[in-house]
């Protein structure tokens, strides 16, 4: 029997294990965290080993907007198009407009290995996302 809960290593900066998506099966499959973008080939990869197609994931959840979480999450809903993004109300204007979130994580990496951790960052669009409160 599949487990209802299933680790995708992201491959993360080229490494095993540094950090994980899961897969949360059932009726309404759902993607939780993203990895940056450069992991989205990985996380794509895992889902579609797991039977996931681009019309089958129905959400993706981010807990948090740091790029290791999130950064990923404009690039994968081009390719699950039917699913909805999930957040907090605070981080769902970053997911839609990057810019500050890219420009303060290249402060502290430095520009060039920002970008070779966590690739471009693309917006995800507004409509997609739904803003969860904190007592929702």
């Amino acid at each position: 029997m599949d487990a209802s809960v299933v680790a995708i290593d992201t491959k993360m900066i080229g490494l095993d294990l540094v950090t994980s998506a899961y897969l949360l099966r059932g009726a309404q499959p759902t993607l939780v965290e993203t990895g940056p973008t450069t992991s989205s080939r990985s996380v794509v990869d895992g889902l579609e080993r797991l039977g996931m197609g681009p019309s089958d994931l129905a959400h993706v959840v981010v807990t948090h907007i740091h790029l290791d979480h999130a950064g990923g999450v404009g690039t994968l809903a081009k390719r699950y198009p039917g699913a909805t993004i999930w957040v907090h109300e605070r981080g769902a204007p970053h997911l839609v407009d990057p810019g500050r979130l890219v420009s303060s994580t290249a402060r502290v990496y430095g520009e060039a290995t920002a970008h070779a951790y966590f690739g471009d960052v693309e917006p995800t669009p507004a409509d997609r996302i739904r803003a969860i409160g904190c007592c929702e």
